[in-house]
């Protein structure tokens, strides 16, 4: 039990650590609220024992392999940069791409961290638990909820006044996604994440 609880405790502080880009106070009030539910979060964590190991044993892929994934266009949006590595001083290797129409201040940017190895299955476990926690709420400026579209299970959060969204999940149990959408609403943000060949990640590991 001790070690349970002491994965539960790692895994939220990995999560709040990686989730991203300015919110990493907003989820440890999330971690605070998911802690009270701890029924949950142990029965969660022993499921999670297992992939965990699993993913430590696991030859991460290169940051090279990641970058050939990553695509060049999306629809009508157009790759203007990426980045590799840009998670590497926590051991973990990484792929981040800026998409950009040619007309328009929209704006698509996802994130691709490899869950493989010691650091990276830690990572790969918080998503995980993350998207296990129910939770909704909703003031004059954001929304945010957990969802499950297409059977991914995510943290998706809509900001009203600027219509920004950013939707955070682990795919297939590895690959922890960070979106984040510039002027685009969650419907506009979800169809342009279905654009992206993530089971072909899970097929170059094979």
């Amino acid at each position: 039990m001790k070690k349970t609880i002491r994965i539960v405790m790692l895994i939220i502080s990995s999560s709040i650590l990686f989730s991203c880009q300015g919110e990493a106070k907003e989820k440890l009030n999330m971690a605070k609220e998911g802690v009270s539910n701890a029924t949950t979060l142990v029965k969660e964590a022993q499921k999670v024992e297992e992939r965990m190991e699993k993913l430590k044993n696991t030859t991460p892929m290169t940051n090279e392999q990641l970058k050939a994934w990553l695509p060049k266009t999306l629809s009508n949006f157009e790759r203007t940069g990426f980045k590799i590595g840009q998670a590497g001083m926590y051991q973990v290797n990484s792929v981040s791409g800026t998409y950009k129409p040619k007309d328009g201040k929209q704006k698509f940017n996802v994130m691709v961290i490899d869950g493989a190895g010691p650091t990276g299955s830690m990572m790969a476990a918080g998503y995980g638990m993350f998207g296990q926690i129910e939770m909704e709420s909703e003031d004059e400026y954001k929304h945010q909820k957990t969802v499950t579209v297409d059977g991914i299970k995510a943290q998706q959060t809509y900001k009203k006044k600027v219509n920004n969204t950013q939707l955070l999940f682990a795919f297939q149990e590895r690959f922890l996604i960070t979106i984040n959408a510039t002027d685009m609403n969650v419907e506009e943000t979800w169809n342009m994440t279905r654009k992206l060949d993530l089971q072909d990640l899970v097929d170059m590991t094979e």
